[in-house]
């Protein structure tokens, strides 16, 4: 995520590699791959090299929401349960009214979803 928050515009793998020619092109390859599913990047375009094509990626998230993101899922994981905690997350993020009547709705969504699993 850094290198490619610092290119500031898209990049490919082989841009990544030679800002750091000792990662290895399939680790690299793999590690956009998840980040593209957890929505961290995004495909920007495709773009032809010499020798390649390939996609470019831009960042789809800030560095600051990455960062705040990450904080969230380790204070979650670090004391107590994890359920407890994401009920006090949730509850402090009630009291600040952060939270639209659209979000609420999917929250309600895939609790159903997990309950009607269940039986």
């Amino acid at each position: 995520m850094e290198i490619i928050w610092q290119m500031k515009r898209p990049c490919l793998i082989s841009d990544i590699l030679k800002t750091n020619p000792a990662l290895s092109r399939n680790t690299v390859a793999k590690v956009l791959v998840n980040l593209d599913r957890k929505g961290y990047i995004r495909v920007d375009s495709i773009k032809r090299t010499v020798t390649r094509t390939g996609r470019a990626y831009v960042p789809a998230v800030t560095k600051q929401e990455y960062e705040k993101q990450q904080a969230l899922l380790e204070s979650l994981l670090q004391n107590g349960s994890v359920a407890s905690n994401m009920l006090s997350f949730f509850s402090s993020m009630l009291d600040a009214d952060e939270l639209d009547d659209a979000f609420l709705n999917e929250i309600e969504t895939l609790i159903q979803n997990y309950k009607n699993a269940k039986e």
